[in-house]
């Protein structure tokens, strides 16, 4: 089997798998969610993933937690089959609620352990405070603060980006944006899995998730809120969401934690697995 550079087994991924739920209610514009499952319990872990990103980022959490946990790693709305928002500018919220559907189509009942991604710890952010009987634990990664406390003008100018870097296509995305998204340190076999993982992007989901981020302010809006033992990290090498971001954030939250480790990225959760895992597992356990 192929290993990661940090010892760890790159296994093979579960099949992707779809579930209904009330898409009307939901905003959506059909009855479909997609996710990948690993694992049986005791815990529920729930990943979130990024905005270039889909349940394929979560490889290495879905086989490695699924001894202690039912990891279920889902895409979102307009992204891998998953059916998109009707509504072109959808809220976090909306995200945040298609995410309890989910669990609850799944006949999960309880609060959940829940990872998210960049884009995805936005809307753990969100769900933690929205849902807040949900949510057991949090931990955010590559950690998004959202785009509006950057003004008019910063904000503009991301949603030109995101429009420019995917009109043509998921795979032209892949080819010009993933290294982005990980520390110039990282080798090959990483990029190759970055690459794959974004080239499924699809245009129009991506963008309802640029409309969704460009009206959140986490600290704003969700972290005096979140009552859930949250650690966020943000590598130090983290271009997209810098260090002092996920640290800001953290500050914001009751209790949180913030990581900031070296020769790390966008994620984490990708680039150093067995370091996500060991932190993943402690939070997962309670051994914070």
């Amino acid at each position: 089997m192929t290993t990661h550079p940090d010892g760890t087994p790159v296994a093979p991924l579960p099949d992707l798998r779809f579930t209904e739920v009330d898409g009307g209610a939901l905003g959506l514009s059909g009855r479909r969610l997609s996710y990948m499952e690993a694992g049986e319990g005791p815990a529920t872990l729930l990943c979130l993933h990024g905005i270039g990103a889909n349940s394929v980022g979560w490889r290495f959490v879905l086989a490695g937690l699924s001894d202690v946990a039912r990891v279920i790693a889902w895409n979102a709305p307009g992204y891998l089959m998953s059916d998109p928002f009707v509504a072109d500018r959808p809220r976090a919220e909306d995200y945040a609620d298609a995410a309890v559907a989910l669990l609850g189509a799944l006949g999960v009942e309880g609060p959940v352990h829940v990872a998210g991604s960049s884009f995805g710890s936005m809307l753990g952010a969100c769900l933690a405070a929205r849902h807040p009987a949900r949510v057991s634990s949090l931990m955010l990664m590559g950690t998004s603060r959202g785009q509006r406390w950057k003004g008019e003008e910063g904000r503009a100018a991301m949603l030109a980006m995101r429009q420019a870097s995917v009109a043509e296509g998921g795979v032209a995305l892949a080819r010009t944006r993933s290294d982005k998204l990980v520390s110039p340190r990282t080798g090959p076999l990483v990029m190759d899995l970055v690459r794959g993982m974004v080239a499924a992007t699809n245009p129009a989901g991506l963008m309802q998730a640029a409309h969704a981020t460009d009206q959140v302010d986490v600290v704003a809006d969700f972290a005096s809120s979140i009552a859930a033992p949250t650690l966020a990290i943000t590598g130090q090498d983290d271009v997209v969401n810098p260090p002092d971001v996920g640290r800001l954030i953290a500050e914001a939250i009751p209790g949180a934690r913030f990581l900031s480790p070296e020769g790390i990225g966008h994620l984490p959760e990708v680039e150093a697995p067995a370091h996500t895992l060991a932190l993943l597992r402690a939070q997962i356990q309670g051994d914070r």
